[in-house]
């Protein structure tokens, strides 16, 4: 019984948070961040996007630090959707509570509800999507079709040059090849011909090559898969932060202001 009301508690807990949630206002540009996980650094992921995106002070980003809190009712007027977590369950679901003794086993993100909800509020609402990371290792057929790639695993973790930048496609135009000291390497098979490949990456270990950005339109919305982000690493590199910007405003279909950060 004991269980059972901590259980309930917590599940209280978690709508009292969400109903705290003020509603969007005019002209504010809502954006909902689900970042990362158990093998990802949520609390600095949150905090650099929230960096790189601090300029744009019309943007509210609500950020979900647990997968119970992600909603259709959440992202129905959302502009855009920025993900960075895998199919795993949380392994640790975190919530309101201060002090814990056990480990909550958690809720996967890529449930066939919330792909269906992430679904339509892109083709057919024009919501953007910006899927970072293990994004890609959804383990959902539907998604892998959404982002139009077939994902292709990491090795070990390692030196990356991004190279190949596409010089004609406004996310990645003027921006030169570039170093991250160490991270992941995923890699995508492009399985539409509507995919525009944005950058390669090669391991310096491995000597792989693999595309490592890439874009679409689908329906009304637009997507962008950008690939490194394993480590803290990338997003603090100027050229990567440029690329996140240019992302997240290409994928609302927004003008793209400079960005200096």
């Amino acid at each position: 019984m004991a269980g059972k009301a901590a259980s309930v508690a917590a599940v209280t807990a978690a709508s009292e948070t969400q109903a705290d949630i003020k509603p969007k206002t005019p002209g504010e540009t809502k954006i909902v961040a689900v970042l990362g996980d158990y093998y990802h650094n949520p609390i600095s992921q949150e905090v650099q996007i929230r960096n790189i995106f601090f300029p744009e002070k019309s943007w509210r980003i609500i950020s979900v630090r647990s997968n119970r809190f992600f909603t259709p009712e959440l992202i129905k007027d959302a502009e855009l959707l920025i993900t960075s977590r895998s199919s795993l369950p949380e392994h640790i679901d975190w919530n309101p509570q201060g002090l814990a003794d056990s480990i909550d086993k958690g809720i996967i993100l890529w449930s066939d509800e919330n792909i269906e909800t992430v679904t339509d509020n892109i083709k057919n609402r024009g919501m953007g999507f910006l899927a970072l990371h293990c994004a890609i290792h959804s383990r959902s057929e539907k998604i892998s079709d959404l982002l139009g790639v077939e994902p292709i695993g990491h090795n070990q973790v390692q030196p990356i040059w991004v190279n190949n930048l596409n010089g004609e496609h406004p996310i990645t135009q003027g921006i030169d090849s570039f170093f991250i000291n160490l991270d992941e390497q995923f890699g995508c098979i492009i399985k539409s011909s509507h995919t525009t490949t944005l950058f390669e990456t090669m391991a310096i270990h491995d000597k792989r090559i693999a595309v490592g950005g890439w874009c679409l339109d689908s329906g009304k919305g637009r997507i962008v898969g950008l690939l490194p982000g394993h480590t803290n690493d990338p997003f603090g590199i100027p050229e990567y932060r440029k690329i996140i910007w240019r992302s997240a405003h290409w994928a609302m279909k927004r003008n793209i202001p400079d960005y200096n950060g």
